[in-house]
């Protein structure tokens, strides 16, 4: 008899594709509201369909000059972004990517 524990495949660890982004979304704009030096953006982004356009989003904003962290919810479509960057910077940046973005005012 096989007595070997595997995990359950419908059990997600965090950070994989299929987690939920929206308790990520949630911690950084927590840690940001205890620290109102470090700005956060939100945006609006167009286009993403699964984990693979979440990363490929979140990899896009954190390679922007100035960028601290993001995070991208997939329900939503709300990337949230900390940093000392330009809001066009960051919307450029997700253009040339495939996914167009607006500022969430």
């Amino acid at each position: 008899m096989n007595t070997q524990n595997f995990e359950s495949p419908t059990k997600h660890q965090s950070g994989c594709c299929c987690a939920s982004k929206s308790s990520t979304a949630a911690n950084t704009r927590s840690s940001v509201d205890s620290d109102s030096d470090i700005p956060l953006q939100r945006l609006q982004v167009q286009g993403a369909t699964c984990g693979g356009c979440v990363r490929s989003i979140e990899q896009t904003l954190r390679s922007v000059s100035g960028v601290s962290d993001a995070c991208m919810d997939l329900a939503t479509g709300v990337a949230s972004v900390v940093g000392r960057v330009e809001s066009n910077a960051l919307i450029e940046a997700l253009h040339r990517a495939g996914f167009p973005a607006a500022v969430i005012k």
